[in-house]
């Protein structure tokens, strides 16, 4: 058997957690999972910070049916009551 540089290593994908309503750490690119990684890594506050950063209306508006797709595929599976996927579309300011 040879060496593929190519190839995704077993412990490399498995080591990182599953998120609801993230895609699938095995079908991620390299630079995707490494940034998965590191913002899985940092403190709360650093985390908040970013996520202000990345959910300006300007960004929110411009990807809003992917995320109601996101929302309404967890209610769909039990990941989120209505409640809270109506508390969600409220904090994105989405209708």
């Amino acid at each position: 058997m040879k060496w593929n540089p190519f190839k995704k290593k077993e412990e490399e994908v498995e080591s990182v957690p599953n998120v609801p309503g993230m895609p699938d750490p095995s079908k991620m690119g390299m630079f995707e999972r490494m940034a998965y990684k590191r913002f899985l890594k940092m403190s709360p506050t650093e985390r908040e910070k970013v996520m202000k950063k990345a959910l300006t209306p300007k960004n929110v508006e411009k990807h809003k049916g992917e995320i109601l797709a996101s929302l309404e595929a967890m209610r769909k599976n039990k990941q989120i009551s209505d409640d809270q996927y109506r508390l969600a579309k409220a904090k994105f300011g989405l209708k």
